[in-house]
């Protein structure tokens, strides 16, 4: 029996010329046992299950217009995305920083190497100033785990490294990855597990834009001007974006 394909309407930025640049529009045809849904840093700083959100530090989501907005994008659009992969049979995975790794002790971790040494005095003035004192113990970073809405369910996959996920999607031959998560100009891209790390062993990279974020200042966030730069390199460099709406259209043409 032939796979079921997905045909998943998508686009990208196309950089070239680049004195009239723009974007286009492509359709893929991917086969359902070769994708997967990726949720990517779904932390539950300000969620109803998390530790709530410390004026006294920016962590997480930064700013309290993003940690709320991330909460709505992962019950509105995430969620529902999850549950349609799961209903239609496509592989769900769910990738979270280490950091978080004394709350999920059966998950490999590499963070008990030997310490590098402290930081220089200059650098830790740095992060305090931009993070707050002591915030890796103190902060709300240090209570976090994946939001339990977005959790894994069943035999989903945790894991914490590129290498692990690409070791675990090798074994079921997928190929195609559609990422939603947070946040869009910074883990989404560049962390374990992200875009830029994934491309680089080969498999296609779809961002969800509409089920994404970025770390938004007060200033920023109605204009989305994070969120908007961060999906833009996405679609210039690193791959193809589509929405919550076409991604469901394509599952649903599915039967």
């Amino acid at each position: 029996m032939s796979a079921r394909v997905l045909h998943l309407s998508a686009r990208y930025y196309r950089a070239l010329p680049t004195d009239h640049p723009g974007w286009e529009s492509v359709t893929f045809e991917l086969p359902l046992n070769r994708t997967a849904f990726v949720g990517m840093h779904c932390w539950n700083i300000g969620c109803p299950d998390g530790p709530a959100v410390d004026y006294g530090y920016c962590v997480g989501m930064g700013w309290p217009e993003a940690a709320a907005e991330s909460y709505r994008i992962m019950k509105e659009t995430i969620r529902p995305a999850m549950d349609a992969a799961r209903s239609a049979g496509m592989t769900v995975c769910h990738v979270e920083t280490d950091w978080m790794d004394a709350r999920y002790p059966h998950i490999p971790s590499r963070r008990n190497k030997p310490s590098t040494g402290t930081p220089h005095p200059l650098q830790q003035a740095m992060l305090d100033r931009a993070h707050g004192p002591e915030y890796l113990k103190r902060s709300p970073l240090a209570g976090m785990k994946r939001a339990a809405v977005v959790s894994p369910v069943d035999d989903e996959p945790l894991l914490f490294y590129s290498d692990t996920l690409d070791d675990y999607l090798k074994k079921r031959n997928i190929d195609t990855l559609i990422y939603a998560g947070f946040a869009a100009d910074m883990c989404v891209l560049n962390a374990e597990g992200g875009a830029r790390p994934m491309l680089g062993r080969g498999y296609r990279c779809i961002l969800m834009r509409d089920a994404t974020v970025g770390v938004e200042t007060p200033q920023s966030f109605p204009e989305r001007l994070a969120t908007r730069y961060g999906i833009h390199i996405f679609e210039w460099s690193l791959g193809f974006s589509t929405t919550f709406a076409e991604y469901m259209t394509a599952l649903e043409r599915l039967s």
